[in-house]
């Protein structure tokens, strides 16, 4: 068991050493060299975990998928868990190095691997279930399909998230989450769940704290 406890510890090293170098060079920029220096791991360990540069990023991509989706507050409506995990996404690309990175290289995917939208599809898929809840708890207007929000969702977080990361460090995205929500609440949900929805995030959350 304690073999096993350090080859976790050991891979885990090297997904988080990785997700700084990505993080601050992006993939093409990085070499296995810098990843391994960085890690503070052995060749021989790292090659024992992944074969390659591109290996080691598909791992820190896939970390993103670790971060919890269900329902934080089963008291607080559908419509408000998907406004509040869109601004916890923003929180974990501020305060963690390896979410970070990991959205960083899935942007980025084009320059090393052949396109899929396997992750795309998982965040769409996360966000569609609470969507569909929000439709049954009568928050959506009419005429709104779910999946179609849920695909707005996914490809404006990405883009806004991009836009706070090239003007100033992501320290403005809650800020920029916030008027995004405030533009497009009125055309996906019904006035009195618009007057409920907390733009921000809810009160739980507790969105403190900055970037590494």
């Amino acid at each position: 068991m304690a073999q096993q406890e350090r080859a976790i510890e050991t891979r885990r090293r090297l997904l988080v050493g990785a997700a700084k170098v990505f993080d601050e060079r992006g993939y093409a920029a990085t070499s296995i060299n810098e990843i391994q220096e960085r890690s503070g791991v052995t060749k021989g360990a790292m090659y024992f975990h992944f074969k390659s540069k591109e290996e080691i990023a598909r791992g820190v991509m896939a970390a993103q998928t670790e971060v919890p989706v269900e329902p934080r507050t089963p008291s607080v409506s559908p419509l408000q868990q998907v406004i509040d995990l869109t601004q916890l996404l923003a929180q974990r690309l501020r305060t963690d190095v390896l979410f970070r990175a990991s959205i960083r290289l899935t942007v980025e995917r084009g320059t090393f691997q052949t396109n899929d939208s396997d992750l795309y599809d998982w965040w769409l898929r996360a966000f569609g279930r609470e969507l569909v809840r929000a439709q049954g708890a009568g928050e959506l207007r009419e005429d709104v399909v779910p999946e179609d929000v849920a695909a707005s969702v996914v490809g404006s977080f990405t883009g806004i998230q991009m836009l706070s990361h090239v003007k100033c460090g992501l320290s403005d995205l809650h800020e920029r989450l916030t008027l995004w929500w405030q533009q497009i609440l009125p055309g996906i949900a019904t006035p009195e769940a618009v007057r409920r929805a907390l733009p921000a995030g809810s009160p739980e959350l507790g969105l403190t704290g900055d970037g590494d």
